[in-house]
């Protein structure tokens, strides 16, 4: 019998990431190897990664969906794990991660993410969001055709498993950032829906800004945040109303 552990390569995909990419990567040096795929940093990402161990490796940006499975070719391991360049891994989730992989007793695992805004961690009992990032490579694509929310494509047969704990994520910190980023990805997902042929629905686009808010204010018990929460809710339906008003003005400029 032997306690060797599974061994797991770790990738990251990075452009500019010099705020967080010290703390991201300080954690994950008790995995066997960390792979770092840059798309351009002139913030000193690059030197801070090289410094801190990581393989670095330059790559045009490709996409979100590309670049993650370009940067994932590179792992030697069997056993992988995703970070972006503003998520930092506790140590408890570390070791989870590690004890769960050793048991194979599931070929994927999910994370749960806080986001913190405006300094500070969402409530406690507020709804979490999560994805899968850790996997045995070949039991789990990147959907390649998606231009963004490239969260990845589980095998019909494979099986997945919780991690428990929350990994800490900045890229959402403050209102102009998170707007920053929802409009873009908005823009990103109304090409990609027009690129596939979707018609845009006027009652959506009526009924998807207060169906949102609800969803995320109340079910996902944003409410419990306060002010920071009403404020992400209003967000998050501004994201889903732009996708489909964006879908329209795809529509509308073809005709």
């Amino acid at each position: 019998m032997t306690n060797a552990k599974v061994p797991i390569s770790v990738f990251l995909v990075t452009c500019n990431e010099a705020k967080h990419i010290r703390a991201v990567l300080a954690p994950l040096k008790r995995f066997d190897e960390v792979i770092l795929v840059d798309s351009g940093s002139t913030d000193g990402t690059v030197d801070i990664a090289r410094e801190m161990g990581a393989k670095v490796v330059h790559q045009d940006w490709l996409g979100f969906a590309k670049q993650k499975e370009f940067a994932q070719s590179l792992c030697k391991n069997e056993w992988v794990m995703n970070l972006d360049g503003d998520e930092i891994l506790p140590e408890q989730v570390a070791d989870s991660i590690q004890d769960l992989v050793d048991s194979q007793k599931a070929d994927a695992l999910r994370l749960y993410f806080e986001d913190v805004f405006w300094g500070r961690a969402m409530h406690p009992s507020s709804g979490k969001r999560s994805i899968i990032r850790v996997f045995k490579q070949g039991r789990a694509d990147y959907p390649t055709d998606r231009l963004v929310h490239e969260n990845l494509v589980l095998k019909k047969d494979a099986t997945e498993a919780d991690v428990p704990g929350l990994v800490i994520h900045f890229g959402y910190g403050s209102t102009a950032l998170m707007m920053e980023k929802q409009n873009k990805y908005s823009s990103l997902k109304a090409k990609e829906k027009y690129q596939k042929g979707k018609r845009p629905s006027l009652l959506k686009l009526t009924l998807i800004f207060p169906i949102t808010f609800v969803k995320s204010y109340l079910f996902r018990r944003m409410f419990l945040s306060g002010k920071r929460g009403l404020v992400q809710a209003h967000i998050e339906a501004m994201y889903a109303f732009l996708k489909e008003a964006k879908l329209f003005e795809h529509h509308e400029r073809r005709d």
